[in-house]
């Protein structure tokens, strides 16, 4: 064996036991090329993502890229979101992880931490990549170990949508940018009252919903240093008990009926007036030809605090990719304006150039899209840390134990709260 052999040997025996200690590997899967025609020459780098709505966008930007770089060529590889993280990670065991990656916050840590992805702090020294043209959450979001690890592609976050039919045929004021959270549940029980229907739904999937509300209550999730939960802070408390008064009222639909049918397909179907939504939800909105004309949106609406979780993705570079130089200029042309600029015109994803989103405030006339923009100036970064899945699923578990009735907030919040905090030791 020889001494690259051997070194390559020892790397990935580390790299596979770094995954280990972070529960990451699973069966290997392989990740294969698509067909693209290149030459022996070019230098092909392969793009991961998991949206496929997005492709035409995202190839055009690289078509771009390669004609000004015509010496390499850009592979994109998608893969649906439900599989896109297991294959991730099987593929970097075999060490045939793509050279360049969708990251979100809930993976950033643990992939960072095992070494899987390569620092483009240079990028920002150099002003190769301008990361004060992007909200500084973003870039705290992905930056490790005082490294910038990744480059911020988009920004989403949720607004409250509305149907104006029904607004209107019940002769109700619509949504605004002044509401408060008493106007919202007052309408809401209105519309019941009036229709039968309900006035709000929820989806409970977290960042949609009760991650907003416990935000809008003045209440946390998790610490901003990330080392505790926030299930003890007494506004958290009540922003869970406030949901559960109105599920006890029926002002929203059950989690058994959310079951059944999702509060964004209900809302689609117009069986409820309003509901939270993330910004990656106006496509298909405007795609809906029931609806698109019939709907708008305002921001949240205002209770303790102005506040609003932000999340967003950024571009990853892989630590053991054979064009690491090549792979951070295509990075940082995707980190352009005109990149973004380009994102922005499709109407798809917000971008996280902060000059380019009022290009997509644009992108659809008939809607009120600063209902969300108007959210990111107070936006509070998405809870997340090395090990956000474990302490996500006890959370998850027993804040359904409140939504079925089994447990009081109280205690709902305490158990979340000691086990959370139990999690978060392990980190350290």
């Amino acid at each position: 064996m020889n001494t690259y052999t051997k070194a390559k040997g020892d790397f990935m025996k580390k790299f596979i036991l770094s995954l280990l200690s972070l529960g990451l590997l699973t069966s290997f899967m392989g990740c294969g090329n698509k067909d693209k025609s290149v030459s022996g020459k070019d230098k092909v780098l392969k793009l991961a993502l998991w949206d496929a709505n997005q492709k035409p966008v995202i190839e055009s930007m690289i078509s771009n890229f390669e004609k000004e770089n015509p010496d390499i060529k850009v592979v994109v590889e998608i893969t649906p979101f439900s599989q896109y993280w297991t294959k991730l990670e099987t593929a970097a065991t075999g060490g045939q992880l793509q050279d360049i990656f969708w990251i979100n916050a809930p993976n950033f840590t643990k992939y960072a931490k095992a070494n899987m992805i390569l620092p483009i702090q240079d990028l920002e020294d150099n002003k190769t990549i301008n990361t004060e043209a992007f909200p500084e959450g973003m870039i705290k979001m992905y930056t490790y170990d005082n490294k910038l690890m990744a480059a911020p592609k988009d920004i989403d976050t949720t607004a409250l949508w509305y149907n104006k039919e029904i607004f209107d045929s019940l002769q109700l004021q619509y949504p605004n940018d002044n509401w408060t959270w008493n106007d919202m549940i007052n309408t809401a029980k209105e519309i019941k009252n009036k229709t039968g229907n309900y006035g709000l739904a929820l989806g409970f999937a977290g960042q949609e919903d009760y991650y907003e509300i416990i935000s809008q209550f003045g209440g946390r999730v998790i610490s901003p240093d990330k080392k505790s939960s926030g299930f003890s802070d007494p506004n958290t408390i009540a922003a869970i008990k406030e949901i559960k008064r109105l599920l006890d009222d029926k002002v929203i639909p059950s989690l058994g009926e959310i079951a059944d049918t999702r509060s964004s397909d209900l809302f689609q179907s117009q069986k409820v007036a309003m509901t939270y939504s993330g910004s990656w939800m106006v496509k298909q909105y405007m795609k809906n030809e029931i609806i698109k004309d019939k709907v708008d949106l305002a921001k949240l609406p205002l209770k303790t605090k102005d506040a609003a979780i932000i999340h967003g993705l950024g571009y990853a570079i892989y630590s053991q990719t054979k064009y690491p130089e090549e792979s951070k200029k295509l990075v940082a042309y995707l980190s352009t304006k005109d990149s973004h600029d380009t994102q922005a015109k499709s109407g798809i994803v917000i971008p996280a150039y902060i000059e380019s989103q009022e290009i997509w405030t644009d992108s659809y006339p008939n809607l009120n899209l600063h209902g969300y923009s108007n959210m990111l100036p107070n936006g509070i970064e998405y809870p997340a840390s090395l090990n956000t899945g474990k302490w996500e699923d006890v959370m998850n578990e027993y804040l359904n134990k409140v939504w079925m009735g089994e447990l009081t907030a109280e205690k709902a919040c305490e158990i979340i709260d000691e086990k959370m905090n139990a999690i978060l030791k392990e980190e350290v």
